[in-house]
Parts: structure tokens; sequence; C-alpha cells
């Protein structure tokens, strides 16, 4: 089994974020389909419960305002554990643009995945979160994937002049969860 073998779902638990019941059992239904090996819906005790699984992925329905997107993202970055704090948090959208992915890529999202989509190719983008290492950037307002790794080749990254922020690499693997490979502080030119 490797990074984009999908039948490393069934060592993950998903859990479900959405704003109502009917949006949050879709997801759930989709995570079944995904061969997750657990799937929960999030409630705030979640992050002081153990899971039987290493690895944690957050499933998250469109279907919030800007402001709760926001919101939520902080949030989940900051649930106080590694394997929590640095889970992929994938978001998926309902038909959505060019734009609108780029805008939930830049927001902080992990990947972000327009539905409808063929289940396997949904199961082999959320394998690739695995087994492979991360850039994750860590500033005083923000912690997540690098948001800038889909700038076009050659204008480099948008950071603010002067800014020192940590960039992180993680690992994620079944045998041993998230694991921070390397931290270096660099201070943006």
């Amino acid at each position: 089994m490797h990074a984009s073998d999908p039948s490393i779902l069934a060592h993950c638990v998903a859990i479900v974020l959405a704003r109502d019941e009917r949006d949050g059992a879709a997801l759930m239904r989709l995570a079944e389909k995904l061969r997750f090996g657990a799937i929960v819906a999030h409630s705030p005790a979640l992050g002081h419960e153990r899971f039987d699984h290493r690895l944690v992925f957050y499933l998250v329905h469109f279907d919030f305002e800007p402001e709760a997107m926001h919101k939520l993202l902080f949030d989940l970055r900051h649930a106080g554990s590694v394997s929590l704090s640095f889970a992929p948090v994938v978001l998926f959208l309902r038909e959505g643009s060019a734009e609108d992915i780029q805008h939930h890529i830049e927001m902080g999202f992990d990947d972000v995945i327009s539905v409808p989509e063929d289940g396997r190719v949904i199961a082999m983008r959320l394998a690739a979160q695995i087994g492979q290492e991360h850039l994750y950037i860590e500033t005083r307002n923000y912690l997540g994937p690098d948001r800038h790794r889909l700038d076009k080749p050659g204008a480099g990254p948008k950071r603010k002049s002067g800014e020192e922020h940590a960039q992180l690499t993680i690992l994620r693997t079944p045998e041993q969860g998230v694991h921070i490979v390397r931290r270096v502080t660099v201070k943006a030119r």
C-alpha cells in the first residue's frame, strides 16, 4: 500500500462538517463509498476523543457562510493536537469554478473537490494527502497548507515583505500518524 492507493483510507477516520443534517448525511454517504475506516459527525467534544485510526480527515460541505468557513478553518487548525491540527481539511464544492477552487485553496483548505466527481478520482486525491511530504505555513494569523502552492510559475509567493513565518514539512502515515519532519523559520523579503 502506498500514497496513491485509495485503500489507505480504510486506516483513516473521516470527520464530517456540515451546517445541517441532510448535508452531513450526504457527506457521510460519500465517506462510506470512499471506504473510510470510521466516519463521525463533527462536534466540539471530538477534540478530546481518541480514535482507533491515527489519521484524520475533515470533510467539509460547501454550504457555510464565508465568515463561518474562516472560523471553522481557524478552529480546526488550532485543535490542540498535531494529529487534528495538521489533518487534511477537504472542501466539497458543488460544480465549483476554477476561481472558486483557487479562492478556497488560498483560504487554507488542503484540497477542494468539485462534485459531482468520480469516486475513484476523489479517493485518489484524498490518498495523495498520505505518505508524502506537505508544506505548511505558520504565521501569527494562519496555520495550514502553503496557500501559494498554486501560484503561477515564476510569479513567486505573495508573502508580506518582512513577515516572519515558519515552514513546516509534515508527513502523514497510517503507522505514525502526523509527523512534523522539519520546521524552518523564514523572514520573507
